[in-house]
């Protein structure tokens, strides 16, 4: 029996790629007569563990304690050093009982105590990075694993050259599936003709891209339809403030505007086949699931995430044209709406960012990733 753990980080961007690879680890498995795999997660809490019970998840978890090293003085380091080392020795049970053949981390400080205990075992490990510059964990743990796999080239130059290799990112499949765009539009009750704008702002939403779209939303649905993932903590703050914002307005108007607190796969997949444009911040998976769905976009980096890797992953996938990229310093309801119109009223353009997007892709990550895992496994 195959035993493969997977960890990674607290949010949509560690679990997501985990879903895919995991998926892919029982399509090889099946067709290498290598039996079923038994598959477990460990990591964080945070995101995580409210996403398992709502996606359609093939693999067990257990969820262990950690704590996050800040790069600056915090009272909170202190608290969390026990935090660490209390997830450190959880790991090093779980792993000990589990004993997998490989394992598979994503990165992030949710990884590092899995990771750890994994090398003290002398289990294989393969880390994987999904931005073009690494996170600090990453960094670190490169040189506990057997190979390192990274979503961008401009990445590989940060670990070693002698087990680095390119991947991409691993995307879940249904980003390129063929699609039924009635089917779609039917599970996201759009109600109207117009273009769909899908706004996003990572997993777990974006306060700064909610506000900036409540105050241009009747203006943009005078030409399109809105699909908006609030994320859950903002969720109820941003109904309550459009109730006000399109108070007064026709009908045709209201019903244009969907606000959701989180999308799960099919839902999430819907609505990124059937977005005319997409609005979101610059996570490495957002990215390559946009590009996977081949369609033009406007990204809003973070302007003050670990490494500036969310602003870097923005201007790399932007280059040639493949998105526009605003920096969040520089963001107002006028330029926001400006560039929307710039795309939207010129078909030429607006195709020619699908095409060169969906070269962006990586089709095959998922499978390379998990392929390498069972290559790892001794025969």
């Amino acid at each position: 029996m195959i035993r493969i753990i997977l960890t990674g980080g607290g949010t949509g961007g560690h679990l997501f790629p985990l879903i895919a690879v995991s998926r892919k680890i029982n399509e090889l498995s099946q067709l290498q007569n290598l039996g079923e795999p038994e598959i477990y997660y460990l990591g964080p809490v945070p995101f995580l563990e409210s996403s398992f019970k709502r996606e359609e998840i093939n693999f067990h978890y257990k969820i262990l304690v950690t704590g996050k090293w800040r790069r600056y003085v915090s009272l909170k380091n202190f608290i969390d050093l026990f935090k660490i080392l209390i997830g450190v020795f959880q790991a090093l049970w779980e792993v000990w009982l589990i004993m997998p053949d490989v394992i598979f981390s994503k990165g992030g400080y949710g990884s590092a105590a899995a990771v750890f205990a994994g090398w003290l075992y002398r289990i294989p490990i393969i880390i994987h990075d999904s931005d073009s510059v690494p996170g600090l964990a990453n960094k670190l743990l490169a040189r506990f694993a057997t190979l390192v796999a990274v979503s961008f080239n401009e990445a590989a130059n940060y670990f070693p050259k002698s087990k680095t290799y390119y991947s991409g990112e691993a995307v879940r499949e249904s980003f390129f599936r063929p699609t039924d765009s009635e089917k779609e539009r039917a599970i996201l009750g759009l109600k109207t003709n117009k273009p769909v704008i899908f706004v996003l702002g990572g997993s777990q939403g974006a306060l700064k891209i909610n506000d900036i779209i409540l105050d241009i939303l009747p203006s943009i649905l005078e030409s399109a339809e809105v699909i908006h993932q609030t994320g859950s903590e903002n969720y109820d703050a941003v109904f309550n403030e459009s109730k006000v914002v399109l108070k007064g307005l026709l009908g045709e108007l209201v019903v244009a505007y969907h606000p959701v607190n989180f999308l799960v796969e099919p839902e999430y997949v819907a609505a990124m086949h059937s977005a005319d444009l997409i609005i979101s911040r610059s996570g490495a998976g957002t990215i390559f699931e946009i590009a996977a769905s081949g369609k033009a976009s406007i990204l809003i980096p973070i302007t003050d995430s670990a490494a500036d890797h969310n602003r870097r992953n923005a201007y790399v996938f932007a280059e040639n044209g493949r998105a526009e990229v605003i920096e969040e310093a520089n963001l107002t309801p006028n330029l926001l709406l400006s560039v929307i119109n710039s795309i939207l009223n010129n078909p030429e353009k607006k195709k020619s960012m699908e095409e060169k997007a969906k070269k962006f892709s990586t089709p095959e990550a998922a499978k390379l990733i998990a392929q390498a895992l069972l290559n790892l496994i001794p025969k």
